[in-house]
């Protein structure tokens, strides 16, 4: 029996992402129940042998009719060309991380547009934690733990995989029952690196068989506490501390003196670091029910994994993690360090058990199948009704209005920015009026009004 084909829409190696690397682990695994084509935003981006790679610009191109199509989004502007997708054409969504207010922030996305999915999101929460938003224009850290912005994605797809059940009940108790029913979950994906040894890591390294080496990995956001660990390590001087991974310009300097920082790694690379470790020390506070690639990796290497008991965390085996509480977590970690420094087997016996978890509960056919599962359920589910539309920010121009719209249908929203008050007298003037200056054939203008030195326009596009 043939597969049915399926399209990916997803960063891909080389980006830098985490969720690149899952895509790209993922694909082989669906490669046995579909005939799977990738698209992104770079064509050339690395797809696993044997998939295409479909230029972003023309998937819209792709016939409806038997197609699958499944979106990778996370909460980082790697992920706005994924939202764009999923907002012409409804599919199945993997949602990385439940809190999409930084993916809305940081790709242009308009203040009203942020303001309404507050709304949305807590609308009780929204009238006072949003105003330093509304009436000076910044967003307070607390708008990302308080606001998820996650309503469109819920809207707009046939179905919704997450990693944890944390993250399901907390997109449940902010959207309800009704708009969260096809919410699934399936756990991060075993990545199928072949990775080296701990004493091949440490060769490569250039680390000592005797030392403890204590490895934090990924981009260094605040909420992986890596001031804890700092502080932890202050007195522990003959634990060595490397952070393979990337650290903002603000806390480079307090790391740098304590700790040897990589910058961003090959995959490869990265793998070294992790199988080197004595232990992996992954913490989060506050979590939004995120997932982690290198904890999935620590799995497979055998690493000793140090994770907080909160959110997706406090849902993995006690035999295969060690959890450290949230109240004096910096003293906790300490403890548990100088403990698996005097007697590193038990560290060991903590990584193999975490190994034979993730073999059992996150192997690629295992979650493959169970994609596989959720998809067939969802292929014939229309998207549920999407609130108010995000608007396609352009420039007055028709050329590039028509090649915004090229491909979609239904309904869509136009910021168009006029530049000169003038330019408006003018294309209402123009032969056909505004609609005729503007809109390429066949589209309806169903609605037209002035904000904010912008023309907002709502129309009914065929198909």
């Amino acid at each position: 029996m043939d597969r049915p084909p399926l399209l990916m829409v997803s960063p891909l190696p080389p980006a830098r992402n985490g969720i690149a690397d899952y895509a790209a682990a993922l694909l082989p695994g669906l490669a046995a129940h579909y005939d799977c084509a990738a698209a992104g935003e770079d064509w050339l981006a690395e797809a696993p042998p044997g998939i295409p790679m479909v230029d972003m610009a023309l998937a819209h191109r792709l016939p409806r009719e038997g197609w699958r199509r499944l979106c990778q989004i996370g909460n980082n502007p790697g992920h706005g060309f994924v939202l764009q997708a999923l907002r012409a054409r409804p599919g199945v969504t993997t949602l990385h991380d439940p809190g999409l207010l930084h993916l809305h922030e940081s790709t242009g996305e308009d203040r009203p547009t942020i303001l309404a999915g507050m709304r949305h999101a807590a609308p009780g929460l929204a009238a006072t934690y949003a105003r330093h938003l509304r009436e000076q224009g910044f967003s307070t850290r607390a708008n990302h733990l308080l606001f998820d912005l996650a309503g469109e994605v819920l809207a707009r797809s046939q179905a919704v995989i997450v990693h944890s059940r944390f993250a399901r009940n907390r997109l449940r108790l902010t959207h309800g029952e009704a708009a969260t029913a096809h919410v699934e979950v399936i756990p991060h994906l075993l990545l199928p690196a072949t990775l080296p040894s701990r004493a091949a890591a440490r060769a490569r390294l250039g680390i000592g068989a005797e030392e403890f080496l204590v490895v934090t990995a990924g981009f260094a956001s605040a909420a992986k506490r890596l001031d804890w660990v700092l502080a932890a390590l202050e007195g522990l001087p003959s634990l060595r501390w490397i952070h393979a991974g990337e650290v903002p310009p603000g806390l480079a300097g307090r790391l740098g003196a304590r700790a040897r920082i990589t910058g961003h790694l090959p995959a490869d690379e990265f793998d070294a670091h992790v199988a080197a470790a004595d232990a992996l020390v992954n913490l989060r506070f506050p979590s939004t029910g995120e997932s982690s690639g290198s904890l999935a990796r620590a799995f497979a290497a055998g690493t000793c994994c140090i994770v907080s008991r909160t959110g997706a965390f406090a849902e993995l085996s006690a035999d295969a993690v060690l959890h450290l509480p949230l109240a004096g977590g910096a003293g906790a970690l300490a403890e548990a360090l100088a403990g698996f420094a005097a007697a590193p087997e038990r560290a060991r016996a903590i990584g193999a058990a975490g190994r034979a978890y993730a073999e059992t509960e996150m192997a690629l056919p295992a979650v493959a199948a169970r994609y596989r599962a959720v998809i067939e359920a969802a292929a014939d589910r229309p998207a549920a009704a999407a609130g108010p539309l995000p608007p396609l920010r352009l420039a007055a121009d028709p050329r590039l209005i028509a090649d915004a719209l090229a491909g979609r249908s239904g309904r869509c929203r136009l910021r168009l920015d006029l530049g000169d008050p003038d330019r408006l007298a003018e294309l209402s003037l123009a032969p056909g009026g505004l609609a005729g200056a503007l809109l390429p054939s066949g589209a309806e203008l169903r609605a037209a009004r002035l904000e904010e030195g912008a023309l907002l326009l709502d129309l009914q596009l065929p198909g």
